[in-house]
C-alpha cells in the first residue's frame, strides 16, 4: 500500500513539472520597439513638406524679386514685382510636395516641387529655377504697401536735388538694389561712359522709403 502511494505521488510531481515547463515557454528575449507603419515618419524625421496649410495667408517675399500674396480661405493670390510693382493673379493646386500654379492666363500652368527650409518655403520649378519664399506679413494684397525699385529711384533723385541744391540733375540717374536684410540701397550717379560718377548713396526701408537711421523719408 505504501509503495503504491509513493509511486502515485511521484507521477503527480512529474506531471506537474511537465505542465509548468509547457506553460512557461522559451525566454522571449528583450522586447523590440513596434515597427513604424508605412507612410508614417519616425521620430526625428522631418514632417511632410507639402500640405494644404503650407502657404500661410498673407505676404511672402521671393528671392526671385517679387512678392506673393496668398489669399485667406482660397488657393488663390497675386504677385507683385519689386522692380515696378506689376504682377498677375494666380491660383494653385497643392498635392503633397507637388504644386501646379496657374499664373494669369489659364494656359500658363507651371509645376513645381514644394519643400520647407526652416521657416521658408522653396519652390523648385520644372524648368530648373528655384524660388525661396519668406513670410513677411499677415497683411494681404489689399493692405500691404511697398515702394517698387522704380519709385524709390525717382524719390532718390528728387531728394538729392532738394538737399544738394543742384539746379540741373537731368544728367543723373539712379539704380536700386535689394539687400539681404530687406532694405534697398539706391545709387544716384552720372554715367560718364567708361565709368559712373556717384553723387549719393541712400539705404531705405522698402515699405516706408525712410532711411533706417532717420525718422524722415528720403523724398
Amino acid at each position: 500500500m505504501k509503495k503504491r502511494t509513493i509511486i502515485y505521488m511521484l507521477c503527480l510531481a512529474v506531471l506537474a513539472a511537465v505542465t509548468l515547463a509547457a506553460c512557461g515557454g522559451a525566454d522571449p528575449g528583450p522586447s523590440q520597439p513596434p515597427a513604424v507603419p508605412d507612410g508614417t515618419a519616425a521620430e526625428g524625421s522631418p514632417p511632410p513638406a507639402g500640405d494644404e496649410t503650407v502657404f500661410t495667408p498673407g505676404t511672402w517675399l521671393s528671392d526671385g524679386g517679387r512678392y506673393y500674396f496668398f489669399d485667406e480661405g482660397a488657393a488663390t493670390g497675386r504677385t507683385a514685382s519689386l522692380d515696378d510693382g506689376t504682377g498677375v493673379g494666380f491660383s494653385y493646386v497643392l498635392n503633397g510636395t507637388e504644386a501646379v500654379f496657374t499664373m494669369g492666363a489659364a494656359d500658363s500652368a507651371a509645376a513645381c516641387t514644394v519643400s520647407r527650409r526652416g521657416e521658408d518655403v522653396v519652390l523648385e520649378w520644372a524648368d530648373g529655377a528655384a524660388e525661396r519664399l519668406t513670410y513677411v506679413s499677415a497683411e494681404g494684397s489689399d493692405t500691404f504697401q511697398f515702394y517698387s525699385n522704380q519709385e524709390l529711384e525717382e524719390l532718390a533723385l528728387a531728394y538729392y536735388k532738394e538737399t544738394s541744391g543742384a539746379e540741373d540733375t537731368g544728367n543723373l540717374t539712379a539704380a536700386a538694389q535689394t539687400n539681404d536684410d530687406g532694405t534697398v540701397t539706391i545709387q544716384v550717379y552720372e554715367n560718364l561712359g567708361d565709368h559712373n560718377s556717384t553723387a549719393a548713396w541712400y539705404t531705405v526701408d522698402r515699405r516706408t522709403a525712410f532711411t533706417p537711421e532717420k525718422s524722415s523719408p528720403a523724398k
